[in-house]
């Protein structure tokens, strides 16, 4: 059983989901660092490039191919779970609870589908930095690391979403009803004419 209910009927998370949660919080703040290293990187290179004129070499390719993939990436399935993406809620505000569940499983199994191509690609792309020992090319990047190295953010973060992304679609299959969603402002229709 993946959740519970306590005596006030309010729905606990299930170990499954705990360990998902955990997981998920540990990646998005390991994700988030790439903000605060972005900014810290652009205000100690301008300091540095107008300052002394010697401004960090590297910054641009560690926060380029590290931090912000990081940052999209691991925090991708925090982003799912939270239900902090784009969403477009036109018809489901209109749908009963029959139609919203079934847009809710649609959604959540088209999600687990387009994730898990992505991780794939990922993969892919990974292994064959890895196989082909894939380097940046001499002058285009100061930083030297090896590809894979920031190509295997895309993976993980894509696989981690696609668990979250089935773990949703399960308890949208189990749970009750999608509630309509709600949102900070709507006009009434009184308002808009």
């Amino acid at each position: 059983m993946n959740a519970g209910t306590t005596n006030a009927g309010t729905t606990r998370p299930g170990p499954v989901d705990r360990v998902l949660r955990t997981v998920e919080n540990a990646a998005a703040a390991v994700g988030l660092t790439g903000v605060v290293v972005t900014v810290a990187l652009i205000v100690i290179d301008v300091a540095l490039r107008y300052l002394v004129g010697a401004p960090l070499s590297w910054s641009v390719g560690f926060v380029g191919d590290y931090a912000l993939v990081g940052l999209f990436f691991l925090g991708l399935s925090y982003t799912v779970r939270e239900g902090a993406h784009v969403r477009i809620d036109l018809v489901h505000k209109r749908l009963g609870p029959a139609g919203r569940r079934m847009l809710a499983v649609t959604g959540s199994a088209l999600t687990a589908v387009f994730l898990a191509l992505v991780g794939y690609g990922g993969l892919l792309l990974t292994a064959g930095a890895l196989r082909h020992g894939d380097v940046p090319l001499a002058g285009a990047s100061e930083l030297s690391w090896p590809v894979w190295t920031s190509a295997v953010l895309v993976p993980i973060g894509a696989g981690l979403a696609v668990l979250r992304s089935l773990h949703t679609l399960v308890h949208d299959l189990r749970g009750p009803e999608p509630a309509a969603p709600a949102t900070p402002f709507t006009p009434a229709a009184e308002e808009i004419a």
